[in-house]
């Protein structure tokens, strides 16, 4: 799949047309024997997070230091993304039974405890069309913070209209998922799944006709 170096490490590109869904792109081959995981370490995590717009580039030094300091706290927010990352797959494209939705409210309810309303600023206050605040992540250090920015993302798709129009990518070893709301979209992105797709189906015709000769 389609993926991009920062700072040293491996990440997906985005494509979903939201953070969350494009949080269940850090796999790729869902369903598959031997899937392609993005998810390594924790700095690919909080990278990961940074990247997508859901931390502030400032707090990712921060979140290395504190890591750093506390490694097995670190692999247990990746395996806990990790297995959060599964259950949401789950809800979104099923069969996202009950075990699913317990596994994504887990992990919601942290970050709604973690999170506060912050005021929006003057400028944007003084404007009919915005909210006179936000909801923010109150601890900008703690380890598990990428996690809960990813928790919080997810709750906004699920309580959203988007979440009606999610379609995963047929391809494969693929099985990425993105927003679709006008039905038109098969693949993650024509560029890999479509061509590699299209030039798999030319080689079969052209076996086919080979065949007959």
């Amino acid at each position: 799949m389609a993926s991009i170096v920062v700072d040293g490490l491996v990440v997906p590109v985005s494509v979903a047309g939201h953070p969350a869904l494009d949080f269940c792109n850090t796999r790729a081959g869902w369903g598959t024997p031997a899937p392609k995981e993005y998810l390594h370490t924790h700095a690919h995590l909080s990278v990961w997070a940074r990247e997508n717009g859901l931390i502030e580039p400032s707090t990712v030094p921060a979140l290395r230091r504190a890591a750093a300091r506390d490694p097995d706290g670190a692999a247990q927010v990746v395996a806990r993304a990790v297995a959060f990352r599964s259950a949401l797959y789950g809800v979104l494209v099923g069969p996202g039974g009950r075990r699913d939705w317990d596994a994504v409210n887990l992990e919601v309810r942290a970050a709604a405890a973690g999170s506060a309303l912050e005021p929006a600023s003057a400028r944007a206050t003084g404007s009919a069309a915005c909210p006179a605040a936000s909801w923010r992540l109150v601890d900008q250090s703690q380890v598990d913070l990428p996690l809960l920015a990813v928790a919080w993302s997810a709750a906004d798709l699920l309580t959203s209209a988007v979440v009606a129009h999610v379609a995963a990518c047929p391809g494969a070893g693929c099985g990425w998922v993105f927003a679709d709301p006008r039905g038109r979209r098969r693949w993650c992105s024509m560029a890999w799944c479509g061509n590699r797709n299209k030039a798999r189906r030319h080689a079969e015709r052209v076996r086919e006709a080979t065949a007959r000769r």
